[in-house]
């Protein structure tokens, strides 16, 4: 029995041998330690604690509430539940940084580190031992450099919005002004009375056919008419008069046409077709359609409407102008005539 006693105290006497060094280790490497008993809630803290904190030496309870009465409100619950997880096994390490409020009320942040060091005779851990680092300056540095990073990438996003609102502003800008240009064209090929192409838009499609014509060899055929008599009207019963006969047939004649024929006013009571796909006889054919059907427009004049015309067929070595001005030769050699077809 004299034996084991010695031994026991032996033991004891290691075993508190090996705290002292521990605390004393644990003192050099932090600037305040806790020693928590778990099973009677007892935390012995160093004095570098206490001067950490500028508290006097065991000047408060020493127990887990002292401890949770200086955490930051704000800091708390993010402590606790880390605290938590490693009481539960549920992560491997206890290792928090948080603010301790200071005995003149201000607040210092410290990194907090524990770990258990003495179990029962179940493996139910008995003791935890931590340590407290004093790490304000380290800490306020590194939260100005964080609201620094986030200015700058807020800063950033502004940027990259106001460049995105930017680009999108001038992509609608782009956009009406396409529109807009678009609009001008078209209606710079419009006649504003008869709401057809006008000469404009007639010597354009004409380049494009000619072209056709030379790379494919693709026909296509040229019809003008003019309105007999249409000097009458005018001096008879007003320009007005005169207007409305000039909508009435460019709404008639447009009717008789496909989407690919260029339907133009060419000037005064002249009117061109340009025909794709189209050879002199069909020409014709739609000639004499159109010399019939303009008989039969009621224009609420005491005399009927008649027209007369010229058709010609685009050739391989005859410019358009040409083109035009044969046109133009047989047209006048129809009005000679009246209400009648010339075919060049």
């Amino acid at each position: 029995m004299d034996d084991l006693k010695v031994s026991d105290s032996v033991y004891g006497a290691t075993h508190e041998a090996i705290a002292r060094t521990l605390r004393f280790a644990l003192e050099i490497v932090s600037d305040g330690i806790w020693d928590w008993d778990i099973r009677t809630d007892h935390v012995k803290r160093s004095p570098g604690w206490y001067s950490m904190l500028g508290y006097a030496v065991d000047s408060l309870p020493e127990n887990v509430l002292t401890w949770h009465q200086v955490i930051h409100p704000e800091d708390f619950e993010r402590v606790m539940r880390g605290f938590r997880a490693y009481l539960d096994g549920t992560h491997p390490v206890y290792a928090e940084e948080y603010r301790c409020r200071c005995r003149n009320g201000d607040y210092l942040w410290i990194s907090d580190h524990g770990r258990f060091v003495e179990f029962d005779e179940e493996g139910r851990a008995t003791r935890m031992i931590g340590a407290h680092r004093n790490i304000h300056e380290r800490k306020l540095a590194e939260l100005a450099l964080q609201r620094k990073n986030q200015e700058l990438l807020a800063l950033n996003q502004a940027l990259e919005d106001l460049v995105a609102a930017r680009t999108e502003a001038l992509r609608r800008a782009n956009r009406a002004l396409a529109e807009q240009a678009a609009q001008a064209l078209r209606l710079s090929e419009i006649d504003p009375l008869t709401q057809i192409a006008n000469r404009r838009c007639l010597e354009r499609q004409l380049q494009v056919e000619w072209h056709r014509l030379q790379r494919h060899g693709h026909p296509c055929a040229l019809l003008m008419f003019d309105l007999d008599h249409f000097k009458r009207i005018n001096d008879g019963f007003g320009h007005q008069a005169g207007d409305r006969v000039l909508v009435a047939v460019a709404q008639a004649v447009r009717q008789d046409l496909r989407d690919v024929d260029c339907f133009a006013r060419w000037g005064g009571e002249e009117f061109i077709v340009l025909l794709p796909e189209t050879d002199a006889a069909a020409a014709g054919s739609l000639a004499e359609r159109l010399r019939l059907n303009l008989r039969r427009i009621d224009v609420a004049l005491p005399m009927p409407l008649t027209a007369s015309f010229a058709v010609a067929q685009m050739v391989a070595d005859e410019a358009p102008g040409d083109l035009v001005r044969r046109l133009d030769a047989a047209l006048y050699q129809a009005k000679r005539q009246r209400d009648c077809i010339v075919v060049s």
